[in-house]
């Protein structure tokens, strides 16, 4: 008896495992004929199963109890909570040791039962309709993203070195950067960039700092708290560097009617040359 009830909680063991199984061994990509794959889950989950209630059955025969009756011990034994957290005494004792019904707790019970439930689904979901996506599936899409914003970003004007900005000074960037102020910056800053919600950009006083870099970030990131929004998805890398350094042109041109100094005043940094730099420790 104790051996056939051994090998029915094995075959149980099986069940519960076959799932959590199945969904690992799966092919990662969506499988050519999901309803075939589905139909093969689910035969053999049922040849499992069917196994286990006859060696079940057979065991509670050998017993001479009734299946029905043991049945329902079991369910009673371990889903429905105990009457009472005091263990029951089984009658056995071993060495001045009894032997206690210690039961494991129901909840722990529905616990293994969801994971197993939820083994499942996950199955048919990620590995079988292919309704998810797998995170290889996921990865390649942001792949396939980053590619593309890469060629539409070459295709607009290429990346440049952020850490190593310059005023441009060329006719050519100084235009593209004025088209560009003033068909979307002059309603805040004034046609003339005098200032009109927002600050005036033709004195030396910045809010956010001045010269090329600070005003290249401002752009680029903007300033939510203030309604300025963020460009760097309307433009691109060196779209941003001609408007800010077409803003930088228009330093001490004193428009009229331009608002009052707003921030502090910026001063650009002094870089001194690495031959310089050596000289003097010389």
């Amino acid at each position: 008896m104790k051996k056939m009830n051994m090998i029915t909680r094995l075959l149980f063991l099986l069940i519960a495992g076959v799932i959590p199984l199945a969904a690992q061994v799966l092919p990662a990509a969506p499988v050519k004929d999901p309803a075939a794959e589905l139909a093969l889950i689910f035969t053999v989950s049922f040849m499992i199963f069917v196994i286990a209630t006859l060696m079940y059955i057979i065991g509670v025969m050998n017993a001479n109890v009734d299946p029905i009756a043991e049945l329902y011990f079991k369910i009673k034994h371990y889903v429905i909570p105990p009457p009472s957290e005091v263990a029951a005494d089984v009658g056995h004792v071993y060495d001045d040791i009894k032997e206690l019904d210690n039961r494991i707790p129901p909840w722990f019970n529905y616990l293994f039962a969801g994971t197993i439930v939820f083994a499942f689904i996950y199955m048919i979901d990620y590995h079988v309709a292919g309704i998810s996506k797998l995170s290889a599936d996921e990865y390649m899409e942001e792949i396939v993203t980053a590619n593309l914003q890469k060629k539409i970003m070459l295709a607009s004007g290429g990346t440049i070195n952020e850490n190593a900005l310059i005023a441009l000074k060329d006719a050519e960037s100084l235009k593209e950067g004025d088209e560009i102020f003033h068909k979307f910056c002059f309603t805040c800053h004034g046609p003339q960039a005098g200032g009109l919600v927002g600050p005036n950009l033709t004195d030396e006083y910045w809010i956010h700092g001045g010269g090329i870099k600070n005003v290249y970030n401002t752009i680029k990131k903007g300033v939510p708290t203030k309604g300025m929004i963020s460009w760097e998805l309307v433009f691109s890398q060196k779209q941003i560097q001609n408007i800010g350094s077409y803003v930088l042109s228009l330093q001490g041109t004193n428009p009229p009617g331009g608002k009052s100094p707003e921030g502090q005043k910026y001063v650009e940094p002094v870089v001194v040359a690495q031959d310089t730099v050596k000289q003097k420790a010389m």
